[in-house]
């Protein structure tokens, strides 16, 4: 029997904006496949801020049922013990990385945070952006 594995873009453009959550797609386990192994690429033009990669276990998450993980395996930087992998304006993020994680996850998604960049709200041109996020699992 054939294994239909899949990739999807789960995130579109960041554009002009300062935060941004992808959206939530099923992982492996709500498909029952037992590996639980994912990989998200990541295609950055000049981005400043912060990425965090995000799981649950719920198949019909609530906002306070997400929880930040840590991929084991990165092609690009590594993310910090607080969840996420931070790229300033001295040394953004350009290009493409991939970030793998194992769990056995219902649904995943990430988060583009910069509300520690400039006033938090208030985009300038020279934040870059994410162009998209595609999630393999």
């Amino acid at each position: 029997m054939p294994i239909n594995r899949r990739s999807v873009n789960i995130f579109s453009s960041s554009g002009t904006e300062m935060n941004k959550y992808s959206d939530s797609v099923k992982g492996d386990s709500y498909y029952g496949y037992t590996d639980g192994l994912h990989t998200m690429q990541v295609i950055y033009s000049q981005f400043v801020g912060r990425l965090r990669l995000q799981a649950t276990l719920s198949l019909d998450p609530s906002d306070s049922e997400w929880f930040d993980i840590i991929p084991s395996v990165t092609a690009g930087r590594r993310f910090n013990e607080l969840g996420y992998v931070q790229f300033n304006a001295d040394n953004p993020a350009d290009g493409s990385e991939a970030y793998t994680f194992q769990g056995n996850f219902a649904h995943v998604r990430c988060y583009m945070d910069r509300e520690h960049v400039g006033d938090g709200s208030t985009y300038d041109s020279s934040y870059g952006q994410i162009n998209s996020v595609i999630l393999s699992s």
